[in-house]
């Protein structure tokens, strides 16, 4: 059975049961199955045929579920792109995935605007808001054959892929990491394992173009026949009075996210009592905002650990999560996790080596770069460029990493891409961006810039060159110039000596 037969399942199994809210619009299973055919077959009618991709810039709504539905049944490939992108770096992601259609929200239409000058055999669809995909034009809403499952000419299997997920890599280019129907489904099963089940109601705020609402928030508990609450997290004190209106027991969502929450007006008052758990993702949870929550609230948290390419990897289950401080837990059942030295040997436990993760929800291949497949991949396993080391119980915890990767918030912030972007600056002679300790946001990216001629440019100069060339979380929150970046006895710019330089 593949992805889209889910929603089949349900409306034929339990039709009147609710399926998910957005603001004014309630769907059941049988009512939400009906909008996926609809835009299943509104895709089939303009040619969307087997392994065709299917893009959104899209904010979180119920026509993307339904489009993640309708592609999955046909066999396309969605692929959800981060819409805080600046244009140029959705033009490249776009470029290289190929869409066949690009379904986008209305706020976007700018973007859009410059995207479609720069042609291409695109199909630009709008949906409406709230309203489901084929509210766009995709079809006759009249037509009442247009409820009816699709039909298509060929097989899709658990082996077929669904979705493509850019990340930018731990070098800073993009890679797209294309995950089939069985990585999913294993996604779900997996999170059955931690009681997720029919009486779950799920609280979706994260950005569904990340996969950690997409496999943590959204699709293991439909899998498991419980429903979705939808919504944009842009009021901390209205999340609080969302949970306690609809009775949410169950929510995924990065640290920062819980810490605003924990901080609104409402939060003191609240009662949280219907609460099973609450899951963490991201970036490391603070120990003091966990105990905030299960002193103040009875919040208990499972902490997750996982990677656009795996899934989640591991979890931390509430009853550790203040004895075992600072661990990602133990991998999840389906999941292998070794840790290596460079050539490949286990080490012992409490030494430090690479994670590498093997098991049926790992990806397969990055979309057209069997380099980078074949980097990554080796003798069946991942390397996750992770660094962790596992305790005498089994506990896994995460040192540091082999890149220079930083989480701002959840989202990942590559060094090698923004130092790049400051290095097209035709005054800049180099750049070196490092992690700075943020108290909101974790870590946000600091930048040290040299310049061909001093005070060519100021450091405002340079964050104002960024603002049309990255996305917002990814320009340096500091910037300083200086004559020249220390380095190492073999060359390399010695970033830990400019970290040391950084005060929060």
């Amino acid at each position: 059975m593949n992805v889209g037969e889910w929603s089949f399942k349900r409306a034929r199994s339990w039709p009147q049961r609710p399926f998910l809210k957005q603001g004014e619009l309630g769907l059941t299973n049988r009512e939400f199955n009906d909008r996926v055919n609809r835009a299943a077959r509104a895709l089939l009618a303009r040619g969307v045929q087997k392994g065709d991709r299917v893009a959104t810039v899209m904010v979180n709504c119920s026509a993307f579920l339904e489009l993640y539905f309708a592609c999955a049944k046909i066999g396309a490939v969605i692929v959800p792109i981060n819409h805080h992108l600046a244009v140029p770096e959705l033009a490249q992601t776009l470029d290289d995935c190929g869409p066949r259609v690009v379904m986008f929200s209305p706020g976007f239409t700018p973007a859009v605007d410059e995207l479609r000058a720069g042609g291409g055999r695109v199909d630009w669809l709008q949906h409406a808001g709230e309203a489901q995909a084929a509210a766009t034009g995709l079809d006759d809403p009249a037509d009442p054959r247009a409820t009816a499952e699709p039909e298509v000419r060929w097989d899709v299997g658990l082996d077929d892929p669904l979705l493509i997920m850019f990340t930018s890599g731990t070098t800073g280019s993009l890679k797209g990491a294309v995950l089939s129907h069985n990585n999913f489904l294993f996604g779900a099963i997996q999170n059955l394992l931690f009681g997720v089940n029919a009486g779950f109601k799920s609280l979706v705020v994260a950005p569904l173009f990340h996969i950690g609402a997409l496999v943590a928030s959204a699709t293991p508990v439909i899998y498991a026949g419980g429903s979705l609450v939808i919504r944009d997290f842009d009021s901390p004190s209205e999340i609080i009075r969302l949970i306690l209106r609809e009775k949410i027991n169950y929510m995924f969502a990065v640290p920062a996210m819980f810490k605003m929450i924990s901080k609104a007006p409402g939060w003191e008052e609240a009662d949280f009592s219907h609460v099973h758990f609450f899951i963490a993702g991201g970036a490391p949870m603070p120990v003091p905002l966990i105990q905030q929550y299960q002193e103040e609230k009875g919040v208990r948290f499972v902490q997750g650990y996982g990677m656009t390419e795996t899934l989640r990897i591991s979890s931390l289950d509430p009853d550790d999560a203040r004895r075992k401080v600072g661990s990602i837990g133990k991998e999840l059942f389906h999941t292998s996790v070794r840790i290596v030295d460079d050539d490949g040997v286990e080490v012992p436990p409490e030494e430090t080596g690479e994670l590498v993760v093997k098991g049926p929800a790992v990806f397969g291949r990055y979309w057209n770069n069997p380099a980078a497949t074949a980097a990554a991949i080796r003798d069946g396993w991942f390397h996750t460029g992770d660094l962790g080391r596992r305790d005498a119980e089994g506990f896994i915890y995460i040192v540091g990493r082999k890149s220079d990767m930083i989480i701002c918030a959840g989202k990942n912030v590559y060094a090698a891409e923004v130092e790049r972007a400051i290095e097209a600056l035709v005054e800049v002679s180099e750049a070196a961006v490092v992690g700075m300790a943020d108290a909101a946001r974790g870590e946000v990216p600091a930048a040290f810039v040299a310049l061909k001629t001093p005070g060519a440019l100021t450091a405002e100069d340079v964050a104002a060159a960024l603002k049309s060339r990255l996305a917002a979380y990814k320009v340096p929150k500091k910037i300083v110039l200086v004559d020249a970046l220390p380095r190492t006895g073999s060359g390399k710019v010695a970033k830990n000596e400019l970290k040391q330089q950084l005060t929060p």
